[in-house]
């Protein structure tokens, strides 16, 4: 064993779990909820991109039918999201003190609710031309992106995150230049979801911190 030094510096993982003993407003069962609702989320967009493949596979009929499907849960995808979001942001700010998220934060929900605005009024006209439906859709691709990397940057400037924060961010950044693009919009599904496995995996490692603080 070292001897005690009390001018050694702190070691990082020890600062990270410090003063972890509890959060308020947050309990282990509701940050595991959250968790599963992420999993979930990201589940559910994963079919929905593979029904919409498939889509192409069938006939007219039943892939106007199929499509009918998917815009509802595209829709419950979206508020899901929402809330997953807002519940993070406050998550955030009591666990890392994070002040600097609520800016990227609500553009990413108002630039999502805007796109399944324009994708229910739209639907079928969007991408079918370089019409002002189709290029309108395309700006707000590129400002959901655009604010994706936004929250990525702000999220790698807390102090001591999670493992899973951190890929996050990176995994948001990446995502969200990618979708800026507008070429590589379905490549970014990718990056993305990866997003969603992590947001899950931070609820997940909230959730073990107040147990092990309740033991």
């Amino acid at each position: 064993m070292q001897p005690d030094n009390p001018y050694r510096a702190p070691q990082a993982d020890l600062l990270e779990g410090a003063g972890v003993q509890a959060l308020p407003g947050w309990s282990a069962r509701q940050l595991q909820v959250l968790g599963w609702l992420a999993l979930v989320s990201v589940l559910i967009n994963a079919l929905v991109v593979a029904l919409l493949f498939a889509g192409a596979l069938l006939d007219a009929q039943e892939a106007e039918l199929l499509f009918a499907y998917t815009d509802w849960l595209g829709l419950v995808l979206v508020l899901l999201g929402c809330y997953l979001l807002l519940r993070f942001k406050a998550f955030a700010e009591v666990r890392f003190a994070a002040r600097n998220l609520s800016a990227p934060v609500w553009a990413v929900l108002l630039v999502s609710l805007l796109m399944e605005l324009a994708d229910v009024l739209f639907g079928e006209q969007l991408f079918a031309g370089l019409d002002w439906q189709t290029l309108s859709y395309m700006t707000l691709l590129c400002l959901m992106g655009s604010c994706t990397t936004w929250l990525g940057i702000r999220l790698l400037k807390l102090e001591y995150p999670y493992r899973s924060l951190k890929v996050m961010a990176w995994l948001d950044i990446v995502g969200g230049l990618m979708l800026a693009s507008v070429l590589l919009m379905l490549l970014a599904l990718l990056p993305l979801l990866g997003a969603g496995v992590a947001l899950m995996g931070v609820f997940f490692k909230g959730a073990a911190e107040l147990r092990g603080a309740a033991d």
